[in-house]
């Protein structure tokens, strides 16, 4: 008389533990995997958010320290329909102008005289940049900033030379 085993052996038993631990490591493994994906996305749009910050206030504060010398101004240019942060510097009896102003999602710099007149055509583009309104009270510049992708920032800097006019 030949012996069979009623129901699972304990190797059958053994096996099917085996896979369920398997299985449950590749799905925590996935879950992982993927939950680190999604903070790794977060932080890098955090830091380019941040970035995109620290790059256009820095853009504007070396444009303004580079030509602090002579009168700066905020300039409304209604034709274009354009607010200028706007240095003016004599040099030999020629008047300049340098401009800072954003124009078609870019903030550029134009740097010309009294003959060649102003056209935002023909600026110099330095970044992204949606809104740029200054304003100047006293020696102290305050320019409210929006980048391309809605972040907003403020500068507030006291200007080192020349005269603030408003």
């Amino acid at each position: 008389m030949s012996r069979k085993a009623i129901g699972n052996t304990p190797k059958t038993i053994q096996n099917v533990f085996v896979l369920l631990l398997l299985s449950l490591f590749a799905c925590l493994s996935t879950f992982l995997v993927t939950i680190g994906a999604q903070l790794y996305r977060g932080t890098v749009d955090s830091a380019e958010r941040n970035n995109t910050s620290r790059i256009m206030t820095a853009v504007v504060r070396s444009a303004i320290w580079a030509e602090d010398g002579g009168n700066v101004k905020v300039e409304k240019l209604d034709g274009w329909d354009i607010t200028a942060l706007t240095v003016v510097e004599e040099i030999d009896g020629e008047v300049n102008y340098k401009r800072l102003f954003a124009y078609e999602g870019s903030l550029l710099e134009t740097y010309t005289d009294d003959e060649l007149g102003f056209d935002p055509k023909y600026g110099e583009p330095l970044c992204d940049l949606k809104e740029f309104v200054p304003e100047i009270n006293g020696k102290v510049l305050t320019v409210h900033l929006k980048a391309s992708d809605d972040t907003e920032s403020s500068i507030r800097m006291t200007l080192r030379a020349g005269g603030a006019e408003e």
